[in-house]
C-alpha cells in the first residue's frame, strides 16, 4: 500500500485518517552543531570567507573516516 507519492509537488500534501501529511525539505542547518563548541571556529571562518568571496564560492568538506 503506498500512502506517500514518489515525487511531491509544490504545496503538495496526503491526506490520510484524518491527518494531513505535508513533506518537510532538510536543510544541512538543521543537521548542524550549535554555533558555541569545537566547530566555531570553523563557522566563524566559513562566515569571513563567504563575506570575502561569495557564499556560492565557499565550500567545507569533511570526511570522517
Amino acid at each position: 500500500m503506498l500512502l506517500a507519492p514518489s515525487e511531491w509537488p509544490p504545496g503538495g500534501e496526503v491526506r490520510l485518517d484524518g491527518a494531513v501529511y505535508r513533506p518537510v525539505v532538510l536543510t544541512a542547518r538543521m543537521f548542524a552543531p550549535p554555533d558555541e563548541g569545537r566547530w566555531a571556529p570553523v563557522r566563524q571562518t566559513m562566515r569571513e570567507l563567504a563575506a570575502q568571496h561569495g557564499d556560492e564560492n565557499v565550500r567545507l568538506v569533511v570526511w570522517f573516516g
